[in-house]
């Protein structure tokens, strides 16, 4: 159980991100400390239970559930079925949470955590931690967080892609193109964003079969659910 989380603010490219963390269960919490109480943008490893301590956040081991226990104890049954193992490995399933909004004074912020991949290698770091990649958000553009296959979300810097397109467009059609060009380079079934622009106007998509989000919707006045593509 390892966890990968960051957090950005728009104002400055503030920024940091923190990732094997296995201390806490409040990872986006150690990344806004790393980012508002150091120079650094990424802590990994053991060193995070150090400075979760320093940050006043609860720790505690991060354990599995009863039932994905169970799930992984059968995987690793199958690890004979070397087809199998590869896929898991591939596509896995998704655990990760991101949030981007608008402040009341109308900067930009993107978090994000992740439990990362089912039958990982040791070590292995996502998406989730890297700035760019995971999340992005700059004052003159908006804010991103993207989810899915970590390794090619990395190597499209996909999240900074997304805000780059809403220097030309609104949040909606920059998700919608930032997916199309992950798409175009390393495949369907690779990732999902999330996105606001400036002008507090929200996007989501997603090449995978389905992506789960959420917004306000000012005009309804409430929050609106989605899990497969819109009506």
């Amino acid at each position: 159980m390892e966890q990968d989380a960051a957090v950005m603010f728009g104002r400055g490219l503030a920024g940091a991100g923190v990732a094997d963390v296995t201390c806490t269960y409040h990872p986006v919490s150690l990344a806004r400390w790393v980012m508002e109480n150091t120079d650094h943008a990424l802590i990994a490893g053991e060193r995070c239970r150090d400075y979760a301590r320093l940050a006043g956040i609860k720790l505690e081991e991060v354990r599995p559930s009863n039932a994905a226990r169970v799930r992984f104890e059968g995987m690793k049954r199958e690890e004979a079925n070397r087809a199998n193992l590869r896929m898991v490995r591939r596509f896995g399933t998704g655990d990760t949470v991101g949030a981007v909004a608008i402040g009341s004074d109308g900067i930009p912020a993107a978090a994000v955590s992740t439990g990362g991949r089912w039958m990982k290698l040791p070590g292995r770091v996502g998406d989730s931690a890297i700035l760019g990649a995971g999340v992005f958000a700059d004052t003159r553009l908006g804010a991103a967080c993207a989810t899915g296959m970590g390794e090619e979300i990395m190597k499209c810097a996909l999240s900074m892609k997304a805000c780059g397109f809403m220097k030309a467009m609104d949040a909606q059609a920059a998700a919608s193109m930032a997916i199309r060009f992950i798409s175009k380079e390393r495949g369907r079934g690779t990732a999902g964003i999330v996105t606001v622009d400036t002008k507090g106007r929200v996007g989501a998509a997603y090449n995978t079969e389905a992506m789960g989000r959420a917004w306000f919707d000012r005009g309804k006045g409430r929050v609106v659910v989605r899990i497969g593509p819109n009506p």
